[in-house]
C-alpha cells in the first residue's frame, strides 16, 4: 500500500511540475499546418498568456492557391479571399495548463477578390455583358472553441473550429469565415 502511494504521489508532482513549467511560459508561436497542406495558405498565430485562464493573441492568414484561382477564374466562387488579420480573446474552460479545452472571440479584417458580371453599353448604345474583378475588404466578428495540449513543456498542439460573419461589405465580401485548423505551435 506504501509503494502505490508514493508511486501516486510522484505521479502527481511530475504532473504539477510540468503544469508549472507551462505556465510560466507566457508567448506561444504557431503554424496552422492543415491550412497549409489543404488550402495551400499560410497561417501563423502568436498568443499571449494572461493568466487566470485568459489569453490573447492574432492570426494572420494568406493564400494565393492555384486550385482556388482557378475555381475563381471559372466562375465556381465569386469571392476569393486572399488575406486576413484575426486578433482574438480566450477563456481556458478546463484548468489544466497542459490539456485544456477553450472558447474564443474574435474579429477578423479580411479582404480578397471579387467578380461580378455586369452590364455596359458600347458608343453605339449596344448593350453587352462583361466580367468586372474588383477588391473588397471586410471586418467580420465571431466565435470558436478548441482544444490545446502540450508535449514535452513547450510543444503544442492545437484543434480550433470556429466562424464569424462579414459585416461592412456585404455585397462583395463572403457571407461567413472561418476558423478551422489543425496548429502545432513552440510556447516559451
Amino acid at each position: 500500500m506504501k509503494k502505490i502511494l508514493i508511486v501516486a504521489l510522484l505521479i502527481s508532482g511530475i504532473v504539477n511540475a510540468q503544469e508549472s513549467v507551462i505556465s510560466s511560459k507566457k508567448n506561444e508561436f504557431r503554424v496552422d499546418v492543415i491550412s497549409a497542406i489543404v488550402f495551400k495558405k499560410i497561417s501563423v498565430s502568436y498568443e499571449r498568456f494572461l493568466g487566470n485562464n485568459f489569453s490573447t493573441g492574432i492570426n494572420v492568414g494568406y493564400t494565393n492557391s492555384d486550385k482556388v484561382k482557378k475555381d475563381f477564374e471559372e466562375g465556381y466562387i465569386n469571392n476569393m479571399s486572399k488575406y486576413e488579420f484575426n486578433p482574438y480573446f480566450r477563456y481556458a474552460l478546463s484548468k489544466s495548463a497542459s490539456r485544456y479545452y477553450f472558447a474564443e472571440i474574435f474579429a477578423s479584417y479580411n479582404g480578397g477578390d471579387f467578380k461580378e458580371i455586369i452590364r455596359l453599353t458600347d458608343s453605339n448604345n449596344i448593350g453587352y455583358y462583361a466580367t468586372k474583378v474588383s477588391k473588397y475588404t471586410d471586418v467580420a466578428l465571431g466565435g470558436s472553441v478548441g482544444y490545446k495540449m502540450y508535449f514535452n513543456e513547450s510543444i503544442a498542439m492545437e484543434v480550433l473550429v470556429g466562424y464569424g460573419y462579414n459585416l461592412t461589405n456585404t455585397e462583395k465580401s463572403p457571407d461567413k469565415i472561418s476558423r478551422v485548423g489543425i496548429n502545432i505551435g513552440y510556447r516559451f
